[in-house]
């Protein structure tokens, strides 16, 4: 449930982001995850894809990648890192 809502709020933000810059789609999502976060890549790719659907999200590439640094500031933390948006 809570990779679900993690998801959800990325989802939410990155829709926003493109709303602001008017793009017509999102082509990739950078996603980091912190290497103590209990969140799975393959997890949050799940969830993220269910979250998506019907937005500018859908069928967004999804680059994530798991910190291997447990001492960061954001080692617990899911992170989104940049989007790239396509044409309006």
């Amino acid at each position: 449930m809570h990779e679900s809502r993690l998801a959800s709020d990325i989802v939410r933000e990155v829709c926003r982001v493109a709303r602001d810059h008017r793009a017509g789609n999102v082509e990739t999502v950078r996603i980091e995850i912190g290497a103590l976060s209990h969140v799975t890549p393959d997890g949050f790719a799940s969830h993220f894809d269910d979250a998506a659907i019907g937005t500018v999200a859908e069928g967004a590439h999804l680059d994530i990648t798991k910190s291997d640094d447990a001492a960061a500031l954001d080692a617990l933390d899911v992170r989104l890192v940049s989007i790239v948006t396509g044409g309006s």
